[in-house]
């Protein structure tokens, strides 16, 4: 028998189709959008093995397929550091607290880069992909998957015959298991979004020279508010921030291209980086505005990795690692569905109560 996966929100064999269901664009959430630092060993006990699997494909899809050219891999320094620019003393104090990440353990991608690359490396090997939201779901009468039911922008609709659905939706996961499933929706329908995160992309003059290094900031500004701005420069001399630390009340809109960025985060960044340094950002011009919001896990746990029911899965609730773990998700996950158990990691403590 073969089988037909859905995944909402990839692998390809002789008896396996799998069909991405999106309701915006490929990549248009925090997938596309986030600061695409990754770290071996930052993770909690429960996500430890994961992490350290994740950071290795990383590094290994980089060297299969040219990750330095075509989504910006390459490991960094990650230092953290204090500013206080409110001491009239010293003017402006900045100290170093220290080096937190190294080239042997932190690194960086470009994400909309990497995210669609590895979506047109799938549609290569036969992974379908279809812009619609979904309306629905049709079941066996063992309370299996049957078909999904999906609407796009234009009105046409979809029935995608399914034996297998994955709810891998981002912030709307738990939105989405709960209209499809009910009750059932189980620890997938707990995910839920994050506040909205504003970013930008500072371009620099191109005579700036930026080191490899990303930054972990705390700086106490000179009208004595407090900001915590995270900072990634990228090999194509553009510069990636965020931290503003407002949401602005942002709700979650229906799909991920309906976020918009908040203006007055917008201002705050390039305020932080005219006191990290002032020489080099001062006549840097803003390239791209955008915002996102990053899945939460249910009870402020980890990530929740598994079976839901029969034919039925969850990867989601990554919060702001999910480019870290996202190789190391879809490697464990193809194992789960395919050979009943995955051994690549251990993600035991990641999986969902089974109904």
């Amino acid at each position: 028998m073969s089988r037909s996966i859905v995944i909402i929100g990839y692998f390809n064999a002789a008896n396996v189709a799998v069909h991405i269901v999106e309701a915006s664009f490929i990549a248009a959430g925090s997938s596309g959008k986030g600061g695409g630092f990754l770290a071996e060993d930052w993770h909690q006990p429960y996500t430890a093995s994961l992490g350290k699997l994740s950071f290795r494909l990383h590094d290994e899809l980089s060297k299969e397929y040219g990750g330095e050219k075509l989504w910006g891999y390459r490991r960094v320094k990650t230092l953290n550091l204090e500013i206080n620019a409110a001491d009239p003393a010293s003017k402006k104090a900045k100290s170093l607290v220290g080096v937190i990440g190294d080239v042997q353990t932190t690194a960086q991608v470009t994400p909309y880069h990497l995210t669609t690359f590895l979506v047109d490396r799938a549609k290569e090997k036969g992974v379908k992909v279809t812009i619609a939201m979904v309306d629905g779901m049709e079941f066996e009468e063992d309370g299996s998957p049957k078909a999904v039911l999906a609407t796009d922008e234009f009105g046409e609709k979809y029935s995608f015959p399914a034996t297998d659905v994955v709810f891998a939706a981002g912030p709307w996961t738990g939105i989405v298991a709960k209209k499809l499933l009910g009750r059932r929706a189980g620890a997938a329908g707990g995910i839920c979004p994050s506040e909205a995160s504003t970013s930008i992309i500072m371009r620099p003059p191109s005579d700036t020279l930026i080191p490899a290094q990303a930054l972990f900031s705390s700086i106490r500004m000179p009208d004595g508010r407090y900001g915590s701005p995270e900072v990634f420069p990228r090999p194509d001399g553009t510069v990636y921030v965020c931290g503003a630390g407002t949401g602005d009340g942002l709700a979650l809109p229906t799909r991920a291209k309906e976020v918009s960025p908040s203006s007055r985060a917008v201002e705050r960044l390039v305020e932080y980086m005219n006191v990290i340094s002032p020489a080099r950002f001062k006549d840097a011009t803003i390239e791209v505005q955008q915002a996102c919001f990053r899945p939460n896990p249910p009870r402020g746990g980890n990530p929740v990795i598994g079976k839901l029911g029969k034919g039925l899965w969850v990867a989601s609730g990554h919060n702001v690692w999910g480019l870290t773990h996202g190789p190391g998700t879809g490697k464990c996950m193809a194992e789960l569905m395919l050979d009943g158990k995955a051994t690549s990691a251990d993600i035991s403590a990641l999986a969902p109560a089974t109904t």
